[in-house]
């Protein structure tokens, strides 16, 4: 993936809880990880950096996104009719509600950015949006009514993929 004139070839990795790191030093530079969050690609369910010609791998531990809070627009009944997510990086973007999944009964993710990459709901984010959940106790599964549309939350797959 990467070209053989290349001068270095950078190892980035994104843990657990949405930390980005290089070469194993922590990425603490906000203009830096915008930088690197925003240049972020993903290809067979690998993540890289491409960047000045230049392609670089990156290890993600959960998510390579993560949704710092949620914009919620309500009508006078409390029902949502617009939602907006904020990802770490300062983007906001509509949600994708139709691409909500939950893996373990708890993380909520979906997908996010023109390029569809995946992302994790933070906890504030997470309980901002939860206090619209619903639930259908017919089929005992949980969804979110947005515009007068419903959103079934699916469990996410092993491989991650929330098509």
């Amino acid at each position: 993936m990467s070209d053989p004139h290349q001068q270095h070839l950078y190892h980035y990795a994104v843990d657990a809880h949405g930390e980005w790191s290089c070469e194993g030093n922590p990425v603490t530079d906000p203009e830096l990880f915008r930088f690197l969050s925003r240049c972020l690609d993903e290809k067979n369910g690998r993540y890289f950096i491409r960047c000045e010609g230049e392609v670089h791998p990156v290890q993600v531990e959960d998510a390579p996104l993560w949704v710092h809070c949620v914009h919620v627009e309500a009508d006078s009944n409390g029902e949502l009719y617009r939602v907006e997510i904020e990802l770490a990086d300062g983007r906001r973007e509509p949600l994708k509600a139709e691409t909500l999944t939950v893996a373990q009964g708890e993380a909520l993710y979906c997908r996010a950015t023109h390029r569809g990459l995946k992302a994790r709901f933070g906890k504030l984010a997470y309980y901002e949006l939860t206090r619209y959940l619903q639930m259908d106790p017919d089929e005992e599964t949980f969804y979110f009514l947005i515009a007068g549309c419903r959103f079934d939350i699916r469990e996410d797959t092993p491989s991650g993929a929330a098509a």
